[in-house]
């Protein structure tokens, strides 16, 4: 059934705003050139909860999963590089600051059942020493615990990783502003070797390193246990002028426990056939490295990829929290 452009934009009202009123949602529309009143606003909303898109609630109405999926679909072009601006919204918001080691991070996070937990624990200690890691620490979250504002169903454990946007939130912080260009699957033999293929950040709507893993391209934990496999990388661009500020804002944050930098034009040997450009390049493993294993060992996992912001003093070692 296709809907009218009057029930569409209701269906954005609740999406942007949650649960939301007649006389809110009446507002909204007018803004947008859709002049009805509340009444009418409620007649709407009844019509859309016997489709299963809304649910009305006491304060009003709210989207329902069917309802968020309608609009996913009747909005797939206009999302087109959505996550690019995920990207920029946690390179501004995330707070943590490199020389106070405080602040706000970037996650990667996999939400596993708890039965699984335990094989999970053994997993990620034998990962978090592989050398391309952003980070070996983590943060772990029991079922009724709350991560930022997600809340962890029953029967459910959150692992919670360091993402590879926090070297966009620490080189922001410096004045540099990087632009996400593609995900790259790199091939690893106890270093990187190049780069097989790579997937734009403009030209999808989901997380690109999310579908490498999810396609079952990585090869991550052979990297971990034999030295050789594919890992997923972000690629990201700056200007040319700021690389050596880059530099030092890199060799800062390994000195503090950062890794998973690749190449940075002028920092390190170009043996990724990167072609050379106006721009220079930035490559860095993916948070999402640390997570792929369990994914590759038959873990299933809903992964919420840098969607949660966590205090950095949540994070710990994999010892300590497994």
């Amino acid at each position: 059934m296709r809907l009218d452009r009057t029930l569409v934009e209701i269906l954005e009202a609740l999406a942007s705003g949650g649960v939301r009123s007649s006389y809110s949602i009446s507002s909204h529309l007018r803004q947008r050139g859709i002049a009805i009143d509340p009444r009418t606003v409620r007649y709407h909303l009844k019509k859309l909860e016997k489709m299963g898109y809304v649910r009305r609630v006491k304060r009003g109405a709210s989207l329902t999963e069917s309802g968020a999926e309608l609009l996913r679909r009747i909005n797939v072009f206009e999302r087109l590089g959505e996550f690019t601006d995920v990207i920029e919204f946690n390179a501004y918001h995330c707070t943590f600051d490199i020389l106070r080691m405080s602040g706000t991070v970037p996650t990667d996070v996999a939400v596993i059942d708890k039965s699984d937990f335990e094989r999970a624990g053994e997993i990620i200690l034998e990962t978090s020493g592989a050398e391309f890691l952003i980070s070996n620490l983590i943060s772990v979250a029991d079922e009724g615990e709350v991560m930022d504002s997600y809340v962890i169903e029953e029967g459910k454990v959150a692992i919670a990783v360091i993402s590879n946007t926090i070297f966009d939130v620490i080189l922001r912080r410096a004045g540099i502003n990087l632009l996400p260009e593609y995900a790259g699957l790199l091939y690893w033999k106890n270093s990187p070797v190049g780069i097989r293929d790579v997937i734009s950040y403009s030209g999808t709507t989901l997380s690109p390193g999310w579908l490498f893993l999810k396609s079952g391209l990585t090869s991550v934990w052979e990297a971990v246990r034999s030295g050789e496999g594919y890992l997923i990388t972000a690629i990201r661009s700056l200007s040319k002028h700021a690389v050596e500020i880059a530099e030092k804002e890199i060799e800062r944050a390994e000195s503090r426990g950062f890794g998973g930098i690749i190449y940075l034009e002028g920092f390190s040997q170009n043996s990724l056939n990167i072609p050379p450009g106006v721009r220079a390049r930035l490559v860095v493993a993916a948070g999402l490295n640390y997570l792929a294993p369990l994914i590759e060992n038959g873990i299933r996992a809903e992964l919420r990829v840098n969607e949660i912001f966590l205090d950095y003093r949540e994070f710990s070692s994999p010892e300590r929290d497994l």
